[in-house]
């Protein structure tokens, strides 16, 4: 009975002891975070699309942990968070409601023609095709009438990696559905400007992407932004304060 209290906890003290060194060092003490985006190289305007997001995830990720700003050499006992956008695409991507209606349909008859209820299957697959094509049309206008436009579709894989460590220390899959669910609505003055709309979409992607940096090394709001310097830009501003300032006379001597 005295070995039911280890053998209760064993589980918890098996995942906690799960946690590779590395990855246990940097959430205790993270160091700077570089970001790299790469999309598709088929994509229209690619290099003003990765400025964006590299952009917006820079400014969301520098509340969280200092940042190292785009063009400065990263520090030693850095990482990079390296995003793939893999995917880049208009909205009617997405599957349509009576795409859905069918698909879910089809799958409900022959589930329940398949467990001998034949007569029946048809009807099944009618009703709750009609159903699931009735909630996708719903979701799909209410996020038009929450957001005031239709947002594209973006999918990625993200990764936090750190020199010498052969393994990310991190990596995840973000969906469009998470991007779209963080986005924020705008004016309507703004809500056919592409330049807007894709601002916004880069804002709710980085959303996600701290949000879930945040939850895995459990890192908290800070009071401002904070962005890497270098010790030659922390030394220069002292330095031309000192040229600036009036030498002080020399005392006179008897």
């Amino acid at each position: 009975m005295r070995r039911a209290p280890i053998l209760l906890f064993a589980p918890l003290m098996l995942v906690l002891g799960c946690t590779r060194p590395e990855v246990e060092a940097f959430r205790r003490q993270p160091g700077p975070v570089s970001v790299s985006v790469s999309l598709p190289s088929g994509l229209a305007d690619r290099e003003s699309f990765q400025k964006e997001y590299a952009s917006a995830l820079r400014a969301h990720l520098a509340t969280r942990v200092v940042v190292v700003p785009e063009g400065v050499k990263p520090p030693v006992g850095s990482a990079e968070l390296q995003v793939d956008i893999r995917d880049v695409s208009p909205a009617p991507g997405q599957p349509s409601p009576t795409a859905v209606g069918v698909a879910v349909g089809a799958s409900v008859g022959a589930l329940s023609a398949a467990s001998g209820n034949r007569g029946w299957g048809v009807v099944d697959g009618l009703f709750w095709g009609l159903w699931a094509g009735s909630q996708a049309a719903m979701a799909q206008q209410n996020t038009r009438d929450r957001l005031g436009y239709r947002p594209q579709v973006v999918r990625a894989q993200v990764r936090l990696v750190q020199p010498g460590n052969p393994e990310p220390l991190w990596t995840e899959a973000i969906e469009p559905s998470e991007v779209v669910e963080a986005m924020d609505p705008l004016p309507p003055g703004s809500r056919d400007d592409d330049g807007r709309i894709r601002e916004e979409e880069a804002k709710g992607f980085a959303r996600v992407v701290v949000q879930k940096l945040s939850s895995e090394f459990h890192w908290m709001r800070l009071a401002e932004q904070r962005f890497y310097q270098e010790p030659a830009a922390k030394q220069e501003p002292a330095a031309k304060k000192d040229e600036s300032a009036p030498s002080k006379p020399e005392p006179k001597q008897d």
